[in-house]
């Protein structure tokens, strides 16, 4: 919780990070969205620790889950999955939810676009989530089939302070 409560503090300062620490905390903070809509099975793999930028990282993973709880209907299952391979690390944030068309599909990082009734989203939780991921150097997909789910996948470079070409300053 205080990783969010005090985000300022390490905004700009590249530090090495559990991010099964950084999800554990996000899951803490939407507990009450996702209490009465979902299941959360958490499948932590071996991590080691990322070089990152923790604060922002916690809130991708905050908005990966809110969009999971909306998603869902009635009562379904989130899935928080971790693993890495090489020098990379992956995190997988899966629903039950209601799907999405390939036309949702493909605009679903672009800048207020958002599926959910007006008044209830600024379409900007993913294009900022985006954001976050590539100043990391990392990847961000997604799958989803109309009436299975959504999972959306990011990769990151264990170090991605080395991996960026700006000279450990990633805002490029």
């Amino acid at each position: 919780m205080k990783d969010f409560s005090y985000p300022q503090r390490n905004n700009d300062a590249w530090q090495w990070a559990d991010l099964h620490a950084g999800l554990d905390s996000a899951l803490n903070i939407v507990y009450n969205e996702l209490k009465y809509k979902a299941d959360v099975v958490k499948r932590y793999g071996e991590l080691p620790l990322v070089n990152c930028l923790p604060s922002q990282l916690n809130q991708v993973f905050v908005n990966l889950l809110v969009n999971a709880a909306y998603a869902i209907d009635k009562h379904g299952v989130i899935t928080v999955a971790t693993g890495s391979g090489g020098d990379k690390v992956w995190i997988e944030i899966g629903d039950t939810g209601c799907g999405m068309t390939d036309e949702q599909l493909g605009r679903i990082f672009d800048a207020f676009y958002t599926t959910k009734p007006v008044g209830k989203g600024t379409g900007l939780g993913l294009t900022i989530s985006y954001g976050i991921v590539k100043k990391h150097g990392g990847e961000i997909t997604v799958r989803s089939s109309i009436g299975s789910g959504t999972t959306l996948r990011i990769e990151l470079p264990v170090d991605a302070e080395q991996t960026n070409d700006t000279g450990g300053n990633a805002d490029g």
